[in-house]
């Protein structure tokens, strides 16, 4: 079955003249891996085995980032839990510059929400100062997105326990099951 599968797909590829990119994406169209072409909305065609065509949606994203816990420099933990949205505007440019966009926009967030909590006092760390601050170090950079704002989603000042876990081994020592009687 598989066999049939390749064969199909070998098929597919080779007897693929032409391809679609929709009014909400973008194309690049890659001649012989040297020439690009940035393309639009519309109809065209390749020559198989020597063009490659990479396509993406230039529509609105969504990525949820996982709870973060910081301490500010006054020694209170904050949990903070945001989202970034953005859209892509020129695929060529995001192509070129990031191999993940919602892994390195994410990692990139949460280090300017991290930066901006870790050298600050609780008073000075609201939910909408540091989305002020992540939004306008994210603005800063372009690598081919449009649109990205960062939104807080959950702000808690929250008291840390730690359990010490170096003697938990000895409490279960007693407690293992002798032989059968």
């Amino acid at each position: 079955m598989e066999i049939l599968n390749s064969v199909a797909a070998f098929l597919n590829r080779l007897f693929s003249w032409w391809f679609l990119v929709m009014p909400w994406e973008q194309a690049i169209f890659i001649r012989a891996g040297k020439n690009t072409r940035l393309l639009g909305a519309g109809f065209y065609f390749r020559i198989p085995f020597l063009d490659s065509v990479y396509i993406q949606t230039t529509r609105s994203r969504m990525i949820n980032m996982p709870v973060q816990d910081m301490s500010t420099t006054d020694g209170k933990t904050i949990t903070i839990q945001s989202a970034v949205s953005y859209s892509i505007g020129d695929v060529e440019k995001l192509y070129n510059t990031m191999f993940h966009p919602e892994i390195t926009l994410g990692s990139m967030v949460m280090g300017y929400i991290s930066e901006y909590v870790n050298t600050r006092e609780l008073v000075n760390c609201s939910p909408s100062a540091i989305q002020e601050y992540a939004n306008k170090r994210i603005s800063e950079i372009d690598y081919g997105m449009n649109d990205v704002k960062v939104s807080i989603i959950t702000f808690a000042t929250v008291r840390t326990y730690r359990m010490i876990s170096s003697d938990q081994g000895r409490m279960w020592e007693n407690l293992e099951m002798g032989p059968k009687k």
